[in-house]
Order: structure tokens, then C-alpha cells, then sequence
């Protein structure tokens, strides 16, 4: 036991410095290829190994969440490994990460939390034995009430910034609870890095898109909603909408199922399925619509001071279809 606190402490050491400087994310997947093509930063990128690192709990579904990124992460090769194993890469070159980590973002009175699944980038700095990092990309996680108000109140906490950072990455991969994850959904999410990325583009604020030929197929297809959404949704008293207008119902066919099921429906190339991921982020939320059959987002939209999940976001994608129509 002693050994694994002492491996914990050693990722701290990689880890120290977070994303403070980068771009705040609005949109749920974001990436910053545009950003870092002058800076030659993206080609490096695209000759290092990428190292995946996973909850401790997810490690029960390793063969899955190996499936999930062979589907769709192409441009570079990949590894996972155990979070404690990244201390011994970090003096090694040819190496890019992806890790859980959390920030807060301030803004006048308003504290906005950040809990993210990020892609970094570690190469030499100029500065004698110092190194440079780079985000290239981050997926917003929708965490639990617990997890949130860590990271809002981590300035308030006594204790070195390590050793505070050091509690808050030990509370991310081994007590939080993330509802927007599960191997399905890593597809999408890194189908979109994946190509920003080998495009050189940058996606990031209030990133909203809708596909004009996809989207209208779900006027004769299932959209499948995972049950955590029906959970959050009927958890709550509110009966009307923030806004106090109730529109036109979702009357297309829907689908609740398990993280299992879709899962499996993700994944299985053979039975493509269209499917929401509802993402909180403090006081903003984010609705998209991903189709596994090439695991592509054709639908997404940012919806700035309103939270919560209501029916009226499945009837906006329903207007936006008969718009198309």
C-alpha cells in the first residue's frame, strides 16, 4: 500500500502544472491543432506514442476501452497504461498523454468548474532542465457534486500545491463518478481529436454545429438516450423549462438504455446507432448527437447559465430537423 501512495505521489511530479493557460472549453470536445502548427508542436505530436490512462475502475473493462480506441484513434500509436506507470516515462521523449484533471475558471463573481479528460504534450523547454507542455485537446466529463466542489474549493485547501493536486488526481481516478464516460462514448470523443487534429483545426468556444443530411435521418430512426439522462432528468422537481416555454414534444422514437447496451451498439460496427451524450459544466450544459456509424458528431449545441437537463433539448433537435426537412 505504501508503494502505490508512493507511484501516486511520482505522476504529481508530470503532472504538477495544469491547463490554467490554455483555452477555456465551452464546447465538449476540444482541440487546438491551429494553434499549434506554427509552433511545430503538432508534427512532434504526430511522432510520439500516445498513453492512455484510464480510472482504476475502467481497468475491469480493459479489453473494451482498448476496442474503443482502436476504432478511431489513428494518429499516432497508442498504449494504456496504469496512472502510476506515468512517472517512468516522464524523462523519456516521443511520449503524449491522456489523463483526468480539473481546474477552476473564474469570472467576475462566477466560478466555473473544468473537470477534463486532457491530451498533453511534454517536450525539452530552452530553459536548461525544464520542460515545455502543450494541451492539444481536452473532453469536458460531467462529474458528481462531491468531485465538483474539490476542484472549486482546491485554493481554500491547506497543504503545498502538490500535495493538494496530489488529493485532487487521487479523488479523479479512484472515487469520482463521471456519467458522460464509459468506452462507447470515448469513440466519439476521440473521433473528434483525432481528426481535428490530423486536420490542424481548432475546435473550442461555444463550438454548436448541426449535420444538414444525418440529423434529419432521425425522423425514421431511434435516438438512443442513456439512462443516466432519464436519472438526472427525473431526479429534479421542476416541472417547466428555465425558460417557462414548453415546445413541441420530441415525438420521433426513443430509446433509453444502459451504459452497457450502448456500449455494445457503439461498438458493434455492424448495428450503427444515433445517441445523445448530455454533458453539465457548472452553470453551462451541452447537448450533442454522435452516429457510431463512423462515430462522427452531427448534432451539438452549447447552452450558456442553463445546467439542466429538459425535454426541451431533445424538441430543439427535433426543430432543427423539421427545419431541415
Amino acid at each position: 500500500m505504501k508503494t502505490h501512495h508512493m507511484l501516486k505521489a511520482k505522476v504529481i511530479l508530470l503532472f504538477s502544472l495544469f491547463i490554467t493557460s490554455a483555452t477555456i472549453c465551452k464546447s465538449q470536445v476540444s482541440y487546438f491543432g491551429a494553434a499549434l502548427l506554427n509552433s511545430q508542436k503538432l508534427e512532434v505530436f504526430k511522432n510520439t506514442t500516445t498513453l492512455f490512462t484510464l480510472q482504476y475502475a475502467d481497468y475491469a473493462e480493459l479489453e473494451k476501452f482498448d476496442q474503443a480506441i482502436k476504432k478511431t484513434w489513428t494518429i499516432t500509436p497508442y498504449k494504456i497504461i496504469k496512472p502510476e506507470e506515468l512517472a517512468k516515462y516522464d524523462t523519456l521523449a516521443n511520449y503524449s498523454f491522456f489523463y483526468f484533471d480539473g481546474y477552476a475558471e473564474k469570472l467576475d463573481s462566477t466560478t466555473n468548474v473544468n473537470v477534463v479528460y486532457a491530451l498533453k504534450l511534454v517536450t525539452p523547454s530552452k530553459k536548461p532542465k525544464t520542460k515545455e507542455e502543450n494541451v492539444l485537446a481536452t473532453v469536458n466529463l460531467f462529474a458528481d457534486g462531491n468531485t465538483n466542489l474539490l476542484i472549486e474549493t482546491q485554493d481554500q485547501q491547506f497543504g503545498s500545491k502538490r500535495s493538494i493536486k496530489n488529493n485532487i488526481l487521487s479523488v479523479l481516478y479512484n472515487k469520482s463518478s463521471f456519467l458522460n464516460w464509459s468506452p462507447g462514448f470515448l469513440t466519439g470523443y476521440l473521433k473528434q481529436i483525432n481528426d481535428g487534429l490530423m486536420a490542424s483545426e481548432t475546435c473550442s468556444i461555444d463550438y454548436q454545429f448541426y449535420n444538414k443530411i444525418r440529423l434529419p435521418e432521425l425522423a425514421r430512426e431511434t435516438l438512443y438516450v442513456p439512462e443516466y439522462i432519464k436519472q438526472v432528468f427525473s431526479s429534479r422537481l421542476a416541472l417547466l423549462p428555465q425558460s417557462g416555454v414548453v415546445l413541441e414534444p420530441y415525438n420521433y422514437k426513443l430509446k433509453f438504455v444502459s451504459y452497457k447496451v450502448l456500449d455494445s451498439l457503439i461498438l458493434n460496427k455492424e448495428t450503427p446507432v444515433k445517441y445523445v451524450v448530455y454533458t453539465q459544466r457548472s452553470n453551462d450544459k451541452i447537448i450533442s448527437v454522435y452516429d457510431s456509424k463512423d462515430d462522427k458528431i452531427i448534432y451539438q449545441r452549447f447552452y450558456p447559465q442553463s445546467p439542466n437537463f429538459e425535454m426541451n433539448d431533445l424538441s430543439e433537435i427535433k426543430k432543427v430537423i423539421v427545419d431541415l426537412k
